[in-house]
């Protein structure tokens, strides 16, 4: 059978037909993808920017970590500048509560070192309180002596300087410190340098040496006088006053070359405060090396020692200041003068009021100097 031709009307319509199912379905997903890139586009959007807001947090967060850490480092450095400043303090409880600090807030890496640092620091200082009983009752047995020796009277002398260190190096508080507790304002005025040194020239002026006691001042004087050119000696090495180091020497061992000047034999080094001095050379040791390097502690080398008042004013620090505090005069400088009455350490932290040193002081030694023209100060 013979196939028949479509209607030519029918063709029309079919592909309006289609024309207007595709129109259809390309409205259909013309909106559909349109409608998916309306809300995609944002989300993109919004998932970036939130993951530059996450890189921005994240960035502050470290940022502010490392200004935390910073802050933490520096104010660790700040306690430890501290403590290097207190380390260098002579009370040991001080040291001892900053190492015990240390010990709990420091790293894993440094805290049993500073562990160590503060068990030795406790052996130091219970060792130190046992040589302070010993020297105590040491001092109070030499004290109750009616007429003692000068080789006895020396050895108080030295007990003194070693328990005035023990005392500050523990940090004892002086026993008899509820009799008498000056101000502060007082007590500093008191301790003024230039204040001092201008009390002591007028005392200077003032002092009249004991009668009774010019004999021993004399004989003194004259072998200060002889042995001028070894003190001169250690005065052009170090610039103090060759008659300074001659007050020194008779105060610290009357005057014996075979002894440091804080006493000890010149056969070992120190013993006692200062002590392994010299730290150089092997003992023997000579007696103007070993002046030298004692005397050389004191930082005395760019001193000004053109007026006597500073001239006292170290030869009283060289002994302490602490007959101040109980508004003494020290007996090192004016024993055996009109300026000095009664006032005594009976032992190192017990001041006794009534209590008198026989001592002759630098002071009347220096006057009979002067006065013999073995020594010319300046005005």
């Amino acid at each position: 059978m013979a196939a028949t031709d479509p209607n030519p009307e029918q063709v029309p319509l079919s592909l309006e037909r289609y024309r207007l199912r595709l129109g259809f379905w390309q409205a259909i997903w013309g909106t559909l993808i349109s409608g998916g890139v309306a809300v995609a586009i944002p989300a993109a959007v919004d998932a970036y920017k939130a993951q530059l807001d996450l890189k921005k947090a994240q960035q502050e967060v470290a940022l502010k970590q490392k200004e935390i850490e910073s802050k933490a480092q520096d104010l660790h450095q700040t306690y430890i500048s501290k403590f290097i400043d207190t380390a260098l303090n002579q009370d040991i409880e001080l040291r001892l509560r900053f190492s015990e600090y240390f010990s709990y807030v420091s790293d894993k890496e440094s805290r049993d070192q500073w562990k160590l640092y503060h068990e030795n620091l406790e052996k130091r200082r219970d060792a130190i309180r046992l040589s302070i009983n010993d020297k105590e009752m040491r001092a109070a047995h030499l004290g109750a002596l009616s007429k003692p020796s000068e080789v006895e009277q020396i050895e108080v002398f030295k007990l003194k300087r070693e328990l005035e260190w023990h005392y500050g190096e523990v940090g004892y508080a002086r026993q008899d410190s509820n009799i008498t507790v000056p101000s502060t304002s007082a007590l500093a005025t008191r301790l003024d340098p230039k204040a001092m040194q201008t009390e002591n020239e007028q005392l200077f002026d003032q002092v009249i040496v004991d009668p009774r006691r010019v004999p021993d001042l004399d004989r003194i004087a004259e072998r200060i006088k002889t042995n001028k050119e070894r003190y001169q000696a250690i005065e052009t090495k170090t610039g103090v006053p060759w008659f300074v180091v001659g007050l020194l020497h008779n105060e610290c061992c009357s005057g014996d070359f075979s002894r440091h000047l804080n006493g000890d034999s010149l056969s070992a080094r120190t013993v006692t405060v200062p002590r392994g001095r010299p730290l150089l050379g092997d003992p023997p040791f000579s007696w103007e090396d070993s002046a030298v390097d004692i005397v050389g502690l004191y930082r005395w080398q760019n001193a000004d020692w053109s007026g006597v008042g500073a001239i006292l004013y170290r030869l009283e620090s060289f002994d302490g200041f602490g007959y101040r505090t109980h508004n003494v005069r020290s007996p090192s400088v004016w024993g055996c003068t009109n300026l000095y009455i009664s006032g005594k350490f009976v032992s190192d932290g017990v001041f006794d009021p009534s209590a008198k040193s026989i001592q002759c002081g630098t002071g009347a030694l220096l006057k009979v100097l002067v006065e013999r023209k073995i020594v010319e100060l300046a005005k």
